[in-house]
């Protein structure tokens, strides 16, 4: 007897023809009539497949004939909604694989049944399913953002009215007009359009089913430390205070507006890279990012904390303070938001050129593409800032927020205690078991990987300079004149700059060159001439050379001195007058303070690099001192070696 020939004209897929590629069935939830008949039908289309036995023979054996098992198997070839073979699932007794459609023209129709009327119903007027798609789904924007069904069904009602359906027709010659299919239509639609339809509970449920649980974060295989890093800022949840000398010598107590948190975390060992930045604007900027960024790469040391009973937990630290070998590493992708200033070119140019990485871009918003440090960001301040008096709480209604601005001045809650408290909570939350980590501290879950030789990429020696990381490149011309007299300089944001090679170099007037600048600090320039050779550093001129200031601070000084509400010569320095300025006005508002605080900040800079400068020069001075006192001794210890031997033997003969 000939075999069976399972025909196939070259249109099955592989998923179709390999039985192993088949979805299997677990039988152990079957009834035991369900069971034996799916196991008969299994056994049946293995045969057929096997093309080892005939239909006659599959039929003696096990009673199922050659009309059933091409039935059968036509089931088990076809796709399901996914668009995947249904496999042995096809096999199931009284399993549904096709949807069911209202055949009109069908002799077994029941008039006392309405099974598909509703789906033929907007397959004949496909305008009523557009709208009732429209409506559920809020694609229209109407007075009523969130329409529930039985007002869908109110317009669905009338648009039938509209289209011309008798009385005597579907939906109005049943009890509820197709109310009970219509919640049916709408159920589907919802699971149909997860994302789009979860809208109507809420934005925050729409973000999190449009971004959360799809995609590749949902197979974390990052294992090598810093090869992913997430970055965000977070507002901080407190209100701050700084205290201020009056330009009558009073002390004053002013508020700040909410500062700004940022900071990078690895992703592979959830710790967080370097000190986090804290920043003073009320947004923060390109340059504040590049100062986040340096502050990770460079590294940390720990903080001579003023608060007393504040340690640091022995667990805890920074990577490159607890590993001096992955001191310097870098990162190989970092993962942003659309947020204004990710999308500078100086933060692109520098993590591209200088950190060799690439930026990787979500949506403002969404924080689900950045687990990490949303919830870093969320454990931290819940941890520090939200358990003190001056909180602001988590939303309006926080019963924690209890007039945070007089508690702030009532207990001197400083800027400079800010900075303490967070570096402090940052080291601890770092030497913390998680419990996404198997209860292991992100420190010990590096210390495995790096011991198993995972590690991270180091930044090149020629680019460990504070500078790179917030410099930006400008073209600029040399100017001078002979007939004026004026020496060559370079001018950059209203300040001219010079050395004295340049003075010496009248033949470079009228060149075009390049300058480095670091926006974090203008005092100095590095020029580049056309063919790419360094020249040198260049100085701003005047008073400009003295304190350390940012590029917004210059640009600020800059707009006040235009508008004529400050003035300065070329023997003040501005910074200073930029002080007196801020603290001479009546309104002490919010962003006033801020501005004070940075400008305060920019001078206890300066008193370091004089303090710094200071030591040095008194370390040279007694290094040089020693080396003097030795060489004397030398010398004299040389000239006077041997005499000094035989006036003594003279001495003691006399």
């Amino acid at each position: 007897m000939s075999r069976v020939k399972v025909v196939d004209s070259g249109e099955l897929s592989l998923g179709q023809k390999d039985q192993e590629l088949w979805l299997q069935v677990d039988i152990a939830g079957m009834e035991e009539e369900e069971r034996a008949l799916f196991l008969k039908r299994k056994e049946a289309i293995d045969l057929y497949v096997a093309n080892e036995k005939s239909h006659e023979e599959i039929h003696s054996l096990i009673g199922i004939n050659r009309r059933e098992i091409n039935r059968l198997y036509t089931r088990c070839i076809s796709f399901d909604p996914n668009g995947i073979p249904w496999g042995y699932r096809g096999l199931i007794p009284n399993k549904k694989i096709k949807k069911y459609e209202l055949n009109p023209l069908s002799k077994k129709i029941n008039d006392s049944r309405k099974t598909g009327e509703f789906s033929l119903l907007l397959e004949k007027y496909p305008k009523i399913r557009d709208e009732i798609e429209n409506l559920f789904l809020g694609r229209k924007k109407l007075s009523e953002p969130v329409m529930r069904p039985k007002y869908i069904h109110k317009k669905f009602v009338e648009m039938c009215k509209e289209v011309g359906i008798s009385r005597s027709e579907y939906p109005f010659n049943t009890n509820h007009l197709g109310y009970r299919a219509l919640c049916r239509f709408l159920t589907q639609l919802r699971n149909k359009h997860f994302g789009t339809a979860s809208r109507r509970y809420g934005r925050d449920a729409e973000q999190k089913a449009k971004n959360a649980g799809i995609g590749k974060q949902n197979y974390p295989s990052t294992l090598t430390p810093y090869q992913d890093v997430e970055f965000d800022g977070h507002r901080i949840d407190g209100i701050f205070v700084i205290t201020v000398k009056t330009l009558e010598g009073d002390d004053a107590v002013l508020t700040l507006d909410r500062l700004w948190f940022l900071s990078f975390i690895d992703r592979a060992t959830h710790s967080v890279i370097g000190r986090p930045h804290i920043c003073l604007n009320k947004e923060y900027n390109a340059s504040d990012v590049m100062i986040a960024a340096k502050k990770a790469v460079m590294p940390v040391k720990k903080m001579n904390l003023t608060i007393p009973g504040l340690t640091y937990q022995p667990p805890g630290g920074y990577p490159s303070e607890r590993f001096p070998e992955i001191e310097w590493a870098v990162w190989d992708v970092v993962y942003f938001d659309n947020a204004q200033a990710h999308l500078a070119d100086l933060v692109r140019e520098r993590f591209r050129n200088l950190i060799g990485c690439t930026t990787c871009l979500g949506a403002v918003g969404k924080p689900m593409r950045r687990p990490h440090i949303e919830r870093f960001h969320q454990t931290l301040t819940s941890s520090s800032v939200q358990r003190m008096p001056n909180t602001t709480g988590s939303h309006p209604n926080d019963p924690r927020r209890e007039n945070p601005e007089e508690m702030a001045i009532q207990y001197r809650i400083t800027y400079e205690h800010l900075e303490e408290i967070l570096d402090v909570a940052v080291s601890n939350y770092n030497g913390t078991p998680h419990g996404a980590i198997f209860y292991n501290s992100p420190l010990e879950i590096l210390e495995q990987r790096i011991n198993k030789g995972m590690i991270p990429r180091l930044l090149n020696e020629s680019k460990r300079s504070e500078f790179l990381f917030t410099q930006i490149e400008k073209n600029r011309t040399i100017r001078g004149s002979h007939q004026s007299g004026k020496r060559p300089y370079i001018e950059y944001m209203g300040v001219e700059y010079r050395n004295d090679l340049l003075a010496q170099s009248a033949h470079l007037i009228n060149t075009k060159v390049t300058i480095h600048i670091n926006v974090d600090d203008l005092r100095t320039i590095r020029v580049f001439l056309p063919d790419g050779s360094e020249f040198g550093e260049v100085v701003a001129t005047g008073k400009w050379s003295l304190t350390p200031h940012n590029l917004q601070m210059r640009k600020a000084i800059n707009l006040l001195k235009n508008k004529k509400l400050i003035h300065f010569t070329q023997w003040e320095d501005p910074i200073f007058v930029y002080h007196e300025y801020l603290l001479s006005q009546k309104k002490k508002k919010k962003a006033t303070a801020n501005q004070i605080a940075k400008v305060q900040k920019v001078l206890r800079k300066r008193d370091e690099e004089i303090n710094k400068n200071v030591a040095l020069a008194k370390a040279h001075e007694d290094i040089n001192a020693l080396e003097q006192a030795r060489e004397r001794q030398e010398k004299t210890q040389s000239t006077s070696k041997t005499p000094t031997v035989n006036r003594r033997f003279k001495t003691i003969t006399l």
